[in-house]
């Protein structure tokens, strides 16, 4: 990985995105917007999965999804930038590849529920209990987007590559 970092810090886009003086910090701001989305939209979802917020309908908690896709795509975005400004700090930091596990993890699940699960969710009533497995995808889900979030808080504390 060092000889990939090396080879894509000296590209012409890296250098000059990385001397923009004010895009490291507007991708920081969008990213924690992204952020806030999907955790806000996601995390809706997957603590009504796990039986919190009985009463409503899971049709109107996932009427929310489309800014927790919203935030991810920007992260995406502003992930990929951080990266190719300064891809030593993430290629070789093992925070970061946890980061990306973690990630991986939360999509599948994610596929898992929209792929398995997802119609027979929406038919449930209101204040039905949640089935078992309707709990733990919401509970894996939660848990790895907190994983996602606590691993890139602490990038620069815990292994930034260095």
């Amino acid at each position: 990985m060092h000889a990939f970092s090396l080879w894509v810090e000296s590209t012409s886009l890296s250098k000059s995105l990385f001397h923009i003086s004010w895009l490291w910090p507007a991708c920081e701001s969008l990213h924690f917007l992204g952020l806030c989305l999907l955790i806000g939209g996601a995390g809706l979802l997957d603590l009504r999965l796990m039986g919190v917020f009985r009463g409503v309908a899971i049709k109107d908690v996932k009427a929310f999804m489309p800014w927790a896709v919203a935030g991810f795509f920007i992260n995406l975005a502003t992930g990929l930038l951080f990266v190719t400004m300064q891809p030593h700090l993430y290629l070789s930091s093992g925070v970061w590849w946890w980061k990306i596990a973690f990630l991986g993890v939360a999509g599948l699940n994610a596929m898992f529920f929209e792929t398995r699960l997802s119609r027979s969710a929406l038919a449930l009533a209101p204040d039905a209990d949640m089935p078992r497995v309707l709990k733990l995808v919401g509970g894996l889900s939660l848990f790895s987007w907190f994983a996602v979030l606590y691993c890139g808080r602490m990038l620069p504390y815990l292994g930034s590559g260095n």
